[in-house]
């Protein structure tokens, strides 16, 4: 009997997770005819994650920064606000922000260089 409900309960457990973790799909970043960079903004609701992606060559350099209106908004790959790497494979690269507090508006600028 223990057992059943155990079973019952990690399972209603992991289809809710994966309600949460699915409920956005990537959005895919479009720079602008000769631009570098783009800004990507909208609203997250608490506890959400947002995730874009844009194809980037072998060498260059990837920076995404976001800020929020509650400041607790960060790039999922740092933890922080601003976040920067080198590309070492070509191909569709991505970056997510994570909402730490309530729902919020925020603005996402990424460009590759």
């Amino acid at each position: 009997m223990a057992t059943r409900t155990l079973t019952k309960s990690i399972a209603a457990a992991l289809v809710f997770l994966s309600a949460n973790v699915f409920s956005n799909p990537d959005i895919h970043i479009k720079f602008g005819r000769g631009r570098a960079s783009a800004t990507m903004s909208g609203r997250i609701a608490s506890g959400d994650r947002i995730c874009y992606f844009a194809g980037a060559k072998r060498g260059q350099q990837f920076t995404a920064t976001v800020s929020s209106r509650s400041g607790e908004v960060q790039v999922f790959e740092s933890g922080e606000t601003s976040y920067s790497y080198e590309i070492e494979t070509s191909g569709d690269k991505s970056v997510c922000v994570d909402n730490l507090a309530g729902a919020t508006s925020y603005t996402l600028i990424v460009s590759i260089r």
